[in-house]
C-alpha cells in the first residue's frame, strides 16, 4: 500500500514539475515575441517616416518644377 502511495505521490509531483517547466517555456517564449514584435514595430515606423519625408519632398519638388515651368 505504501508503495503505491509513493508511486502517486511521484507522479504527481513529476506532473506537476513538468506543467511548471511548460508553464515557464511559453511564457518565456511569449515574452520573446513580445520583444520581436516592438522590434519590429519600431522598424516599421522609422521606415514609414522616412517614406512619408521622401513623398513629401517628392512632391516639393514636383511644386517647384510646376512654378518653373508656369514662368516660362
Amino acid at each position: 500500500m505504501t508503495d503505491l502511495v509513493l508511486f502517486l505521490v511521484g507522479q504527481a509531483i513529476a506532473i506537476l514539475i513538468g506543467l511548471i517547466s511548460i508553464y515557464v517555456k511559453v511564457s518565456l517564449k511569449l515574452k520573446e515575441l513580445e520583444i520581436r514584435v516592438s522590434v519590429v514595430e519600431k522598424q516599421d515606423d522609422q521606415i514609414s517616416r522616412k517614406l512619408d519625408t521622401i513623398g513629401n519632398q517628392l512632391n516639393a519638388l514636383s511644386i517647384q518644377l510646376q512654378n518653373k515651368q508656369d514662368r516660362e
